[in-house]
C-alpha cells in the first residue's frame, strides 16, 4: 500500500451526491454509525478523515454531545463537520472550531467539489499540525516552520525526506539545505522526529493502543515503535503516556533544535572571524 496516497475518509450516515463529488482522492467508506466509529478509528492511519453532518441525529439544544465525545476520545483525528451557513448557525460553528473540529463545511450550490475537497485536503493533517506549531519552542525561525509544517503533513501521510522535497518542489540538495540554513536536523531526521512525535501525538488519544499506534503510524510491530520511543526519547511506552506523550516528545525535540540552532551560531561565528578584516 501507498500510504502517501491513502487517504481513508468516513462518513458518518448516507453522505451526499454533493459530498461523493468533492472525495476524489479519498478512500471513501460510507455509511458509518456513531457505535462503530471508535472500533474503526482505533487502528486507523493518521490520514484518516471523519466527516460528520452535525445534525444529523441530534435532538436541539443537546450542542453536539457524540461530536463533543469524539474529539474527547480521539483528539488527533481530523473531524470535518458539514451543516448548513445560517445566521441561526453561527453560535454552532464557533462552538464546534473550538472543540477542535479541523473544518466546518456547508455542502450546497455555492460550495463546487473543487473547493470542498481543496478543505478536505488541507483538513487532514491539522489536528498534528496544531499541535506542532503550538508546542515548537518560539525561537524556531519562520523557514524552520515551514519547513516542518511541510514534514508535519508527510508524516501524517506516512512518507519520507523524498516526500518532503515533492511536497516543496525542490530538489532533496535544496531541502538538505534549507534544513542547515533552518537550524534543523537533515531532512532523513526531521522525518524520523514528526514521525515519533506522530505516534506521541496519537499516544495521548485514550482510545488507542500502543499497537493500533504503532500500525496506524507504518511501524512494523508495536515492538519496533518501542524501540524507536526508546532511542529518540529514552523511556517506555507506559511511562510516556503518563507523562503526556506529545508534551514529552516536543520537549525532547526543542532541546535538539535548541543544540543545532547553538552549533549554527558557533558556525556563523567561525565564518565571520575567517573572513577580511
Amino acid at each position: 500500500m501507498n500510504l502517501t496516497k491513502y487517504r481513508p475518509l468516513l462518513v458518518l450516515g448516507p453522505g451526499s451526491s454533493s459530498l461523493a463529488a468533492a472525495s476524489k482522492g479519498f478512500d471513501v467508506r460510507w455509511g458509518f454509525r456513531w457505535e462503530e466509529l471508535s472500533a474503526a478509528l482505533r487502528g486507523a492511519p493518521p490520514s484518516t478523515l471523519v466527516v460528520v453532518e452535525a445534525y444529523a441525529g441530534e435532538r436541539p439544544g443537546d450542542v453536539f454531545p457524540r461530536i463533543r465525545e469524539l474529539l474527547r476520545r480521539f483528539p488527533s483525528v481530523p473531524v470535518v463537520a458539514v451543516l448548513p451557513f445560517r445566521p441561526d448557525t453561527v453560535a454552532d460553528v464557533a462552538v464546534l472550531l473550538e472543540w477542535g473540529v479541523s473544518e466546518v463545511v456547508a455542502l450546497g450550490a455555492d460550495a463546487t467539489p473543487r473547493a470542498v475537497r481543496a478543505r478536505l485536503r488541507h483538513a487532514h493533517a491539522r489536528p498534528f499540525k496544531r499541535r506542532l506549531e503550538t508546542a515548537l519552542s518560539r525561537y524556531v525561525s519562520g523557514e524552520g516552520r515551514v519547513l516542518l509544517m511541510a514534514a508535519a503533513e508527510v508524516a501524517v501521510e506516512g512518507g519520507g525526506a523524498r516526500e518532503l522535497a515533492r511536497r516543496l518542489r525542490v530538489s532533496p540538495p535544496t531541502v538538505t539545505e534549507r534544513c542547515l540554513r533552518a537550524d534543523l536536523p537533515p531532512p532523513r531526521q526531521v522525518q524520523a522526529w514528526l514521525r515519533i512525535l506522530l505516534a506521541c501525538s496519537l499516544l495521548d488519544d485514550p482510545g488507542r493502543t500502543a499497537a493500533s499506534v504503532a500500525y496506524a503510524c507504518g511501524y512494523s510491530t508495536d515492538r519496533s515503535l518501542r524501540r524507536a520511543i526508546r532511542s529518540f526519547l529514552d523511556t517506555d511506552t507506559t511511562a510516556l503516556r503518563s507523562a503526556g506523550a506529545f508534551e514529552a516528545a516536543s520537549r525532547a525535540f526543542n532541546e535538539v533544535l535548541r543544540t543545532l540552532r547553538e552549533t549554527g551560531r558557533e558556525r556563523q561565528k567561525r565564518r565571520r572571524g575567517a573572513g577580511p578584516p
